[in-house]
């Protein structure tokens, strides 16, 4: 064994009666498992357990670790380790120079690749390009980096293999036996990295293992389904359903009701993010007549007609017709097609489906895991978004402890608001229906900025359609060089991650390191909506309230503003 991790083995207590529920393989996307949980009505007196690979090949690697350990400060919450997780902190751990720059080449690979990784998030939370990671400064920068994050990377270092609760064995690969204590202080990576398990023919009497790291369409040959895979007869639960991994992916949460309960008794739910759609017509279903799948895609291009192509598939000689989207170049610019299924859903009038890609020939759609094509006429499922009063229910077990503490300052100043749960905020219509939920409310940008020499920071509030000009700022506040200030300092001061800035985080600047600046334009509204440092709920409150009452509270008075934004 090259490394010195070994196989680990925690044990879960848990109550009768308690709920358990698994995750596995988020790899990177915070969103989805954010909603993910929200679905499954995850509880403060659940215990939820992550079956390996939180990071890489999504956009928020880093979120994720970070959202995860303060969900683990409140509630039972348990991490298996990944290979993927398991490979990253490896690199991390070399720091010999030969280490070093594998770790550097690793950088520039990942962001070809994947458009980014663990560490290059890392970096840029510091300020730091990888462009610049090369040479000498290679081993200063990450000797820089395992500083600054060394609780998130102690965090995945110390994750155990395989966990257990009553009949259940939690592993991300696969392991060969139920007897789990015969297995450690061996070599962790064949049962983290344990290419497809289940279709080595174990089968286990006593426990029910519970696997990710192989996405569960390639064990079906006959169609592209990414729902759990139950196999009750052998004791084996698959629940990879490839989140970023694949165009029809999404990330699977099951719900078992009891660490003795029967699988037959478990149910799941899974999140993709994809726009939903209401079929208006019935359709009769037809089962797939041609299935490409990873092992072999090597496809050629007979015809192409606008978006969708004639291909013949290399390996069976079958033709078949499907989106010129859905193809990539090897390494050696061979062409091949991503797992893809022919099937045609079976439809009946207003069954929801999950619209993957919408192209000339229908729509790619998704209905309970199984992907396949609709022709029929739909509209659209408009996201319902419910301005409540007051706080969340405590015993919700989603929220970040960060989120938490501005409803309860909230509470405590008795300063009315106004609340509404959604999706991470990152595209047109999601900001459209959020606006639209607020009833009026002025919408604010929030800008963390900050000096040249990293002195002086300021956290800017000005409305959501104005234009943000440096120039026209500095001259107002006598500030030169003026720049978007790291997400670091930004953690540090106002415990906020980017995509979240809001003047709710001045609540944590007690040293006031911070200034507050408001364009005067906002106060002309009598609401304004912001996030509760966090990007997936937003509050409408008062700007009086705000002037009046929460600055003086947390000890900041703003400085006013006023910027043309042309």
């Amino acid at each position: 064994m090259s490394h010195k991790i070994k196989t680990s083995i925690q044990h879960i207590d848990a109550e009768p009666g308690q709920r358990i529920l698994a995750v596995s393989d988020i790899h990177g996307h915070l969103d989805r498992l954010h909603q993910l949980l929200r679905q499954l009505d995850y509880r403060a007196d659940d215990i939820l357990v992550i079956v390996g690979d939180l990071i890489e090949k999504g956009p928020e690697s880093l979120r994720v670790v970070q959202y995860v350990m303060d969900l683990a400060k409140q509630h039972p919450v348990y991490v298996s380790m990944g290979n993927v997780d398991l490979g990253r902190i490896l690199k991390a751990d070399d720091d010999s120079p030969e280490g070093v720059a594998d770790w550097a080449g690793f950088l520039a690979w990942a962001e070809r690749t994947w458009g980014g990784s663990l560490f290059s998030e890392m970096l840029a939370d510091m300020g730091i390009p990888i462009s610049q990671v090369e040479g000498e400064k290679a081993a200063e920068y990450r000797r820089m980096m395992l500083e600054q994050f060394h609780g998130e990377l102690e965090f995945l270092w110390s994750r155990p293999t395989i966990l257990t609760a009553g009949k259940y064995i939690f592993v991300h690969g696969g392991i060969p036996t139920e007897e789990v204590e015969s297995l450690a202080d061996t070599d962790p990576l064949p049962f983290l990295k344990n290419d497809d398990f289940y279709s080595q023919g174990y089968s286990f009497r006593d426990h029910i293992v519970v696997t990710g790291h192989w996405p569960v369409c390639l064990y079906r040959t006959d169609r592209e389904d990414v729902s759990p895979l139950f196999d009750r007869e052998r004791g084996i639960l698959c629940i990879d359903g490839g989140s970023g991994l694949k165009f029809s992916g999404q990330l699977n949460g099951i719900i078992i009701p009891d660490s003795q309960a029967d699988m037959k008794e478990i149910r799941w739910m899974g999140y993709d993010g994809a726009p939903q759609v209401e079929a208006l017509e019935g359709q009769e279903g037809r089962a797939a007549k041609v299935h490409i799948q990873y092992f072999e895609s090597q496809v050629e291009l007979l015809s192409q007609d606008g978006d969708m192509g004639e291909w013949s598939h290399l390996s069976s000689g079958k033709t078949f017709s499907g989106p010129v989207k859905w193809t990539y170049h090897d390494d050696e610019g061979r062409l091949h097609y991503s797992d893809y299924a022919d099937t045609v859903l079976s439809v009946v009038p207003g069954d929801r489906l999950n619209v993957i890609l919408q192209t000339e020939a229908g729509c790619c759609c998704k209905k309970d895991g199984l992907v396949g094509w609709y022709q029929g006429k739909v509209q659209p499922v408009k996201e319902s978004l419910v301005l409540l009063p007051g706080g969340p229910d405590r015993k919700e077990a989603h929220r970040r402890e960060r989120e938490l503490m501005v409803y309860e300052l909230l509470d405590r100043l008795n300063i009315p608001y106004e609340r509404i749960d959604h999706r991470e905020t990152n595209t047109m219509e999601a900001c459209q229906a959020v606006d639209e939920a607020l009833q009026g409310a002025m919408i604010c940008k929030n800008l963390f900025l900050c000096n040249r020499q990293r002195t002086a920071f300021y956290l800017l509030m000005m409305p959501g359609d104005k234009a943000f000009k440096t120039k026209e700022l500095s001259v107002q506040i006598g500030s030169s060089r003026l720049s978007f200030g790291e997400a670091v300092y930004m953690e540090r001061y106002l415990h906020i991650s980017p995509g979240s800035v809001s003047v709710m985080g001045l609540m944590n600047d007690t040293e006031c390191r911070v200034q507050l600046l408001i364009d005067r334009d906002l106060l002309e509204g009598e609401f304004f909506g912001c996030h509760p440092c966090m990007n997936t709920s937003s509050i409408r409150l008062r700007m009086k309230d705000l002037l009046d009452i929460f600055l003086p509270a947390v000890g900041h008075e703003p400085l006013y503003v006023e910027l043309a934004g042309e």
